[in-house]
C-alpha cells in the first residue's frame, strides 16, 4: 500500500503531498491547522493522484481507526445516485447512500466522469459534507474550469477549497524518479542509463516503475549492465510510442478540453474548439518538425498565415492568462 513514508517526493508533486499531508492531519486532529476543505487534486493519468489518496487513506485509519473513510469512484457514484446497480461492496443503495453521508472522510475519483444528471444531489450532498465539516477529496484529470460539460454549481462546489494539479514530470522529475525506483529494487544502474531512459521515456511514473522493473529483468538476463545502445534496442518501441507527433497532440489537447479529436481537424470554426485547435497548433510547432503547410493541412486544411496566427495568438495569451498558462504547460510537458 501507498504511504506519505514510501512517497517519492518531485517537484511536481510536491505541493499535491503537502495538501494531501495537512488533510491527513486535520482530519486526525494532530494540531491547530486550517482546514482544506475540499481539496480538489488534478493530474493527467499516471501523475500520483491515486497513489497520493492511497496514502490520505492509510495515515487516515492508522491514526484514527474509528472514523469512516469511503472511496467512490466517479461512476460507483451515479450508479449509487440513480439507483442504477452499484457494485455489491456497498451492501446495496441504501448502504451506499448511507456511506456517502455519514463518512468522516470521502473521496470522490474521476470526478471527469460525472454527468449532469446528478447534479441535485451531488450539490445538496455536498453542502450537506461541509456544513458538517466532514471531510471532501476530489481527483480529476482538469481542473474544476476544464469541466465544461458540467453545470456550474456543481464546477464551484468542485473548486471552493484548495485547488492543486500534479504536472507531467519533467526529464529531470523523470530521472530523480527512475533513480529512486531503482535503489529500492537494489539495483546498481549507471547513470548514463538512467539518463537515457529519463530522456526517451516520457511518460506517467506508473510506466517509468514498469520501465525499472523490465530494466532489472535485462540486467538479470543479462548478467552485467547494459550499454546504452542494448538499452535503447530494448526499448525501441516505448521510445517511438513515447515520440511527439501531431496525432498525439490532438489525441491529448482533445482529451484535456473535453472535446473530439476530429472537432480540432475539422474545418468548422465552432466557438467550443477555437482555442483547443489553436493550442494544437501551437503545440505542432513547438514540438514537431513539420512545416506550417503540414500543421495546417492536418487541422482541417488551413493555410501557413493561419497557423502562424493561431501561435502568435497563443503565445500572447500565455503571457498574461494564468490558467492557459498552466494547461498549455502540462501539455507541453505531458507531450515533450
Amino acid at each position: 500500500m501507498e504511504t506519505f513514508a514510501n512517497w517519492i517526493a518531485l517537484a511536481e508533486t510536491e505541493a499535491a503531498r503537502l495538501a494531501v499531508e495537512r488533510v491527513a492531519d486535520c482530519v486526525g486532529k494532530q494540531g491547530p491547522r486550517r482546514a482544506i476543505n475540499p481539496l480538489f487534486l488534478y493530474g493527467p493519468s499516471g501523475s500520483g493522484k491515486s497513489h497520493l489518496v492511497s496514502a490520505l487513506l492509510a495515515e487516515v485509519t492508522q491514526r484514527s481507526p474509528n472514523l469512516q473513510v469511503a472511496l467512490v469512484a466517479a461512476g460507483d457514484f451515479e450508479a449509487l445516485v440513480l439507483s442504477e446497480d452499484p457494485p455489491a461492496v456497498w451492501g446495496g443503495i441504501e448502504g451506499g447512500r448511507k456511506a456517502l453521508r455519514q463518512a468522516d472522510v470521502l473521496i470522490l475519483e474521476d470526478v471527469q466522469h460525472l454527468s449532469a444528471r446528478v447534479e441535485e444531489t451531488f450539490v445538496h450532498l455536498i453542502d450537506r459534507r461541509l456544513a458538517r465539516g466532514q471531510q471532501l477529496v476530489f481527483t480529476a484529470l482538469v481542473g474544476p474550469a476544464q469541466l465544461s460539460h458540467l453545470p456550474t454549481r456543481v464546477t464551484s462546489r468542485l473548486g471552493s477549497g484548495l485547488v492543486v494539479g500534479l504536472g507531467a514530470l519533467s526529464p529531470e522529475g523523470r530521472r530523480t524518479f527512475l533513480q529512486e525506483c531503482a535503489k529500492r529494487r537494489g539495483l546498481q544502474v549507471e547513470e548514463e542509463i538512467l539518463a537515457w531512459l529519463a530522456e526517451h521515456l516520457t511518460g506517467s511514473a506508473r510506466q517509468l516503475q514498469g520501465a525499472v522493473a523490465r530494466l532489472a529483468e535485462l540486467m538479470r538476463l543479462a548478467g552485467r549492465t547494459l550499454s546504452v545502445q542494448t538499452l535503447a534496442e530494448h526499448f525501441r518501441v516505448e521510445e517511438a510510442a513515447n515520440r511527439p507527433t501531431v496525432e498525439r497532440i490532438v489525441q491529448r489537447v482533445g482529451h484535456y478540453f473535453q472535446i473530439e479529436p476530429q472537432q480540432l481537424q475539422a474545418r468548422s470554426r465552432r466557438r467550443g474548439a477555437l482555442l483547443p485547435r489553436q493550442i494544437g497548433m501551437y503545440l505542432a510547432r513547438q514540438l514537431t518538425e513539420l512545416s506550417l503547410q503540414q500543421i495546417g493541412a492536418y487541422f482541417g486544411g488551413r493555410d501557413h498565415s493561419t497557423v502562424l496566427h493561431a501561435c502568435r495568438k497563443v503565445e500572447r495569451a500565455l503571457a498574461h492568462d494564468v490558467h492557459l498558462s498552466g494547461a498549455v504547460r502540462q501539455l507541453h510537458a505531458d507531450l515533450a
